[in-house]
């Protein structure tokens, strides 16, 4: 009788302890990837359409989720700056346009990639150069170029061979052709992208470029309060007399539909544009005067995300050769590796493609300066008045120039 006891005693005994044990696993086994979601700050448009393609493939291959949540171009620098003073976690991967990178790998916002890349064999030489510097910020390597943008150009080639223009390679190219045509035509010359903001600076910067005026040299020198940069400005107002009316206020939709109506003859425009023109009428070159603006979107890590290898592994889906392909073909997102704008299938879509990555290979980047968001927002302000007559374009110049000073000297 005792034996028996003993043996029930001992069963009981080992159901428990599988039981704890059983319940112990439940309790603390790994979560299975499935569990794992991803969050990705983007840029809404086009870019972000993109994301949320790659998204799907990206979960159906490995079972992690991945969420695109979407801000307008001021609202996600808003939400990345929260981010470098709240530390929330809230995003595993940031988009980022390349200006904003010195700014938010200075403050500690961003994950290095060297040493993690490292172990994946490096950055693939399948990058444009130019895409991959823009990702770097004292040497080291922030994050991975998703979006290969580069300013480009257009003409009305059917009205420049209407009156025998050349194709222009210089800003005085530009302005006597928008002379002509204005005056043989009735409609305007050139659309300036001039909203205040992001887009005026944008937009004249590379006037200024092209007459070897820098707003911030690579000593630290400022070049805005000089003769050569006021001889600039007048220049710019120049040509402003051969723009639309209202062109002080165009941002991105204006000067598209003023292409589609065929009511400029010439325009700076970024690559997710020209799918929309007319190629019988429209001829897209490199930008002149100068090296063209590089605008490449990127895709970097903060250090708050607690994912951060599986959004590294996301961020190299999305940006491989595959992906880059599919992005271009199905979305229009501008590649960032040469094999893809070599690709024929690619460019008997987007036929203007081997100029664009000539536009790539000789882009120039903005100052790399982490306060260039700051500096940029001088810009918008002075340029602007200037622009609409507000100011002369000496005065405007020289409060820029004084107040870019002080924001490099800390103030």
């Amino acid at each position: 009788m005792m034996e028996t006891n003993t043996k029930v005693i001992l069963i009981v005994s080992i159901v428990v302890v599988l039981i704890i044990a059983g319940a112990a696993y439940l309790l603390y086994k790994p979560a299975p990837s499935q569990a794992v979601k991803i969050v990705v700050a983007a840029r809404k448009g086009t870019y972000s359409e993109g994301l949320k393609l790659a998204a799907k493939e990206y979960e159906a291959k490995t079972g992690i989720k991945v969420e695109v949540v979407e801000f307008d171009y001021a609202g996600l620098h808003e939400k990345l700056a929260q981010e470098v003073v709240q530390a929330t976690g809230a995003y595993d991967v940031v988009m980022m346009d390349d200006p904003w990178l010195p700014e938010f790998a200075s403050s500690g916002l961003l994950v290095p990639l060297d040493s993690l890349l490292a172990q994946r064999g490096g950055v693939d030489p399948d990058f444009i150069g130019s895409a991959v510097n823009v990702c770097r910020y004292k040497g080291k390597l922030y994050a991975i170029p998703y979006v290969g943008n580069v300013q480009l150009f257009v003409y009305n080639k059917q009205l420049f061979a209407k009156y025998g223009l050349p194709e222009p390679k210089t800003w005085d190219d530009v302005l006597h052709a928008a002379e002509v045509i204005h005056d043989k035509e009735g409609i305007a010359g050139y659309v300036f992208r001039a909203a205040k903001g992001n887009p005026i600076v944008t937009n004249l910067l590379p006037i200024f470029w092209g007459s070897g005026v820098e707003v911030v040299d690579n000593e630290g020198n400022v070049d805005l309060d000089t003769p050569r940069a006021v001889q600039v400005f007048n220049f710019i107002l120049e040509l402003k007399r051969y723009a639309p009316e209202g062109t002080e206020n165009f941002n991105s939709p204006e000067v598209k539909a003023a292409l589609a109506n065929k009511a400029t003859a010439m325009s700076i425009v970024w690559p997710g544009w020209v799918p929309n023109l007319d190629t019988k009428v429209w001829k897209v070159i490199v930008p002149p005067g100068s090296k063209p603006m590089i605008g490449a979107w990127l895709l970097g890590i903060p250090k708050s995300s607690r994912h951060q290898k599986e959004a590294l592994d996301f961020i190299l889906f999305v940006t491989s050769r595959e992906m880059q392909k599919k992005l271009a073909l199905e979305a229009g997102v501008p590649p960032t590796r040469k094999s893809v704008y070599q690709d024929p299938d690619v460019v008997a879509k987007y036929p203007w493609y081997p100029v664009q990555l000539s536009a790539l290979e000789n882009s120039k980047m903005r100052p790399r300066l982490p306060q260039w968001k700051r500096i940029e927002d001088t810009l918008a302000n002075y340029w602007h008045q200037a622009f609409t007559g507000q100011m002369s374009p000496e005065a405007a110049l020289k409060g820029a120039a004084q107040e870019v000073r002080a924001i490099l000297k800390g103030g």
